[in-house]
């Protein structure tokens, strides 16, 4: 029985009363914290509680989507009879046909949550500490970030009458260190299992010192076609490009490059990538999806050939396919939500090679970008793009580090470039921050021949 069966029976009971004729609420309960720190010290360290509802309701195809933070059963009620007549007012939702009416059994997912994230709150402190004296021991002068953890409660029920529940924990944090204004490296770390957290959180912290220390003396630099390096951070945002739109609802948008793609060889036969929600330590991971579907590994490149798109049970009705288990609910940015495919975490394959190997094998001129902000798209159905290398930005010639550089810009085409990698390393890494939302575990990836840009005066 979950701890909330009553409130969601209830509230379906509610919804049927009015007239709807699908339902789905999901209720999540838990506790967040953040630790901020910046000039080498902490200064912000904050928790939050938070119990929220979210209700999905469809009346006649027409569909709306309520968040309640603090659910009690007269607010719900009270917002169920607002939605009613919502739905008399608004059209048919053509992307809608339907949600999963079979209820089918799921399974649990070990590692979804670490009964250690109740003393991880009196750690916290001394980790980021550790993480701040490592990243200057590496030579940082300055350092920070943020580190969040938490753990969630959810529980679902559809008038369906599927009914689960899960809980779960996290970690993520960043790390920003600098020698000086114009010498700075990144890294992070993010995960569930708690076993190793120290010494992850203290890695990532020596990481973007040496990269900050590198990076002192860094000159502008050239425009011109380079061999790319990116690192697990990067690679997790430029070609999770890719990846996040391997979704019909963004090919219904015209805002996916590869909408006439699927079956065809659109990268190396080295590249294999799934989207996978059963891994434990997958931030993105959930027994079950909001409709009630048990979660699934699907393929999105076998070999470098695209072989499906993530669907919903309304998509995969579309495409005349199966669902793939991955509806959720997506922020159409006009106040509300809808159903729609939804990625969960990206999963790569690894390669042969390390880092420092696949550094010693580039031989001609190689940037090697360590981190990115901002990529802004010019065309997305044909996936030009550009984005912006912060922190450490280094010139690789003759298999080593040669210098530091600032100033430069990524600036081409996500399709040429998924052709074009040339090596897949064996460092994975699991990513997600702001610039990666999607969980993407992923190795450094090199890319022949790129056009980078400099900056103009």
């Amino acid at each position: 029985m979950g701890q909330f069966e009553d409130l969601l029976q209830k509230t379906i009971k509610i919804a049927d009363e009015n007239g709807m004729d699908e339902t789905i609420a999901r209720i999540t309960s838990g506790t967040s914290h953040q630790v901020r720190f910046s000039n080498s010290m902490i200064d912000i360290v904050k928790q939050w509680e938070e119990e929220k509802l979210e209700l999905f309701f469809v009346k006649d195809q027409r569909t709306t989507q309520i968040d309640i933070l603090n659910p009690n059963l007269d607010l719900i009620e009270e917002r169920i009879k607002f939605s009613v007549k919502l739905l008399g007012q608004i059209p048919k939702n053509p992307l809608y046909l339907g949600m999963e009416e079979k209820p089918k059994k799921y399974s649990s997912i070990d590692g979804l949550f670490d009964p250690r994230i109740s003393a991880f709150t009196d750690k916290a402190p001394d980790y980021v500490n550790g993480t701040i004296n490592s990243s200057e021991e590496a030579g940082a002068k300055k350092v920070a970030g943020v580190l969040y953890f938490g753990n969630t409660y959810t529980e679902l029920l559809t008038s369906h009458q599927f009914s689960g529940d899960y809980k779960d924990s996290y970690y993520r944090m960043t790390v920003r260190s600098f020698v000086d204004r114009e010498s700075s490296g990144q890294d992070l770390a993010c995960g569930r299992d708690l076993s190793k957290v120290e010494n992850i959180l203290s890695k990532a912290g020596t990481n973007a010192g040496k990269l900050a220390n590198l990076s002192v003396g860094a000159k502008q630099g050239k425009a011109g076609t380079y061999d790319v390096i990116l690192s697990p951070t990067v690679a997790g945002n430029v070609l999770g490009q890719i990846t996040d739109n391997a979704n019909p609802i963004m090919i219904m948008f015209g805002m996916s490059p590869i909408a006439e793609s699927m079956n065809k060889q659109i990268a190396p036969d080295t590249l294999n990538i799934v989207d996978n929600a059963t891994i434990g330590e997958g931030l993105a991971s959930r027994p079950f999806d909001i409709e009630g579907k048990p979660s699934k590994i699907t393929p999105i490149l076998n070999k470098g050939i695209l072989k499906n798109l993530i669907h919903n049970t309304s998509s995969a009705k579309q495409y005349g396919c199966q669902s793939t288990a991955n509806s959720d609910f997506m922020d159409m940015g006009l106040g509300s939500k809808t159903l729609s495919p939804a990625p969960t975490n990206m999963i790569y394959s690894p390669g042969e090679q390390s880092l420092d190997e696949i550094i010693a094998n580039s031989i001609k001129p190689t940037i090697y970008i360590t981190s990115n902000w901002y990529t802004r798209f010019t065309n997305y159905m044909e996936g030009t793009f550009s984005t912006i290398p912060r922190d450490g930005l280094f010139v690789i010639e003759n298999g080593e580090i040669s210098k530091p550089v600032r100033n430069l810009r990524l600036s081409d085409n996500l399709l040429r470039m998924l052709k074009n990698i040339d090596a897949v390393g064996k460092d994975i890494q699991q990513v997600q921050w702001w610039e990666v939302p999607t969980p993407t575990f992923i190795p450094t990836i090199k890319v022949k021949d790129c056009n980078i840009t400099a900056a103009t005066k």
